[in-house]
């Protein structure tokens, strides 16, 4: 699950002009691109059953 470094809210996945793809946190305004994730960004989804 990737989150913002910044304040752990969930990011949303955008198509960016060049063909790639990103991640965007609306409250902080900040993103990154999804092939180059700060380590920080990446959380572990919570386990089921």
């Amino acid at each position: 699950m990737h989150v913002c470094p910044h304040c752990a809210a969930p990011l949303t996945l955008h198509d960016l002009r060049d063909g790639d793809q990103g991640y965007w946190c609306h409250p902080c305004g900040r993103g990154h691109r999804a092939s180059n994730p700060p380590l920080d960004a990446l959380k572990p989804l919570p386990r089921t059953g």
